[in-house]
């Protein structure tokens, strides 16, 4: 039993005691409290899917859904063959063959803040290195750095040269806050 509903148990307890010996006649009444866990205050987070952490990674880096491709080879003017490259389907059958799809996802997201289509800028594009920070939590995390995270990505990025804006992207798109619902 925890700690506080004991206390509060006892408290009754105790009150009713020594109202039973004559101490007072004063009657309380208590909204209804709950105990434990009610919704999801406290939750352990749960995990992506797969498929849940790769349309969301290219929505969030790219500003689409994984796409399908019709490739054609061909020698010269003579067209050999065709097949669908189906993006999703690919990656996923990846992600899934896999026990442990963590690394996957990194070579994935990795991939991804490097396309052109994510539009990342270069170190030195970036004017304030705070706003820069602040608006990827926003963006990826849907909430802003705490005094910690952003004085930990702020001197990583003042004091390594290989720190920079796919870094802190890849850094939030790797973290369990970002792979959890």
């Amino acid at each position: 039993m925890p700690v506080i509903l004991r206390n509060l148990l006892f408290s009754i307890a105790l009150a009713a005691a020594l109202g039973a010996v004559g101490c007072g006649e004063t009657t309380y009444e208590f909204d209804p409290v709950s105990v434990g866990d009610d919704g999801d205050s406290g939750r352990a987070p749960r995990a992506k899917t797969n498929q849940q952490f790769l349309r969301s990674v290219y929505a969030d880096l790219i500003g689409r859904a994984p796409e399908v491709y019709d490739v054609v080879i061909a020698l010269g003017n003579q067209e050999l063959g065709t097949f669908r490259l189906d993006e999703q389907t690919f990656l996923l059958g990846g992600l899934d063959a896999v026990g442990d799809p963590a690394p996957m996802r990194s070579l994935i997201a990795s991939g991804l803040v490097r396309h052109e289509e994510a539009g990342v800028l270069d170190k030195e594009e970036v004017g304030d290195p705070d706003d820069f920070i602040r608006n990827q939590f926003r963006r990826f995390l849907g909430r802003d750095p705490n005094t910690y995270e952003l004085q930990g990505f702020r001197d990583a990025w003042d004091n390594d040269e290989a720190v920079n804006p796919r870094t802190v992207i890849r850094a939030l798109v790797d973290s369990r806050e970002y792979q959890s619902l």
